[in-house]
């Protein structure tokens, strides 16, 4: 009878071991997104506690399907998962211009980088290429009205929402 009780017991422990979140004990993880918000509750529509900042250390206390539950600067929260990441930003060597780009001497995590970091820009050896090549000033302007053009992170927040995209699929 006691071996049986045991068990019962094991396999309940078990069960809720696989059902609960994982819980994790203070995990130290990066911000990699610049609009990752802390919120209130695990949901994207819960109250914002804070904005993080790119490349902040967060403590990760706890794992959800969807949101993480952290603590930031003292305060605890829920950041949508794929805002954070394990790796800690690479350090920068500072400066960097077109010429270090081209002989190799400035490096980019394409894998962490996010569309609103992502390299961009008719820069002047480019614009200067452009034009020995032929291309129009009409289409060399074009390109930088496009890239001058901002789309506010409001408005973005929006379209999730609208789309139920990202952290607010339900």
């Amino acid at each position: 009878m006691r071996l049986h009780s045991f068990q019962i017991l094991l396999i309940v422990l078990l069960v809720i071991a696989f059902l609960a979140p994982v819980t994790v004990w203070a995990d130290t993880w990066y911000v990699k997104s610049s609009r990752a918000k802390m919120t209130q509750k695990a949901s994207a529509r819960s109250k914002k506690l804070a904005d993080l900042p790119v490349g902040a250390a967060v403590e990760v206390l706890e794992k959800g399907k969807r949101f993480y539950r952290i603590s930031f600067k003292g305060k605890s929260g829920y950041v949508f998962k794929f805002k954070l990441t394990d790796k800690a930003p690479a350090q920068s060597r500072g400066g960097g211009n077109s010429l270090d780009l081209l002989i190799g001497q400035q490096q980019m995590a394409a894998a962490e980088s996010t569309s609103g970091s992502s390299i961009r820009g008719l820069h002047r050896l480019s614009e200067e290429q452009s034009r020995s090549k032929g291309i129009k000033p009409v289409h060399i302007q074009a390109v930088k009205d496009m890239e001058a053009y901002k789309v506010k992170s409001q408005d973005i927040d929006q379209f999730l929402k609208q789309g139920r995209l990202g952290e607010y699929v339900q």
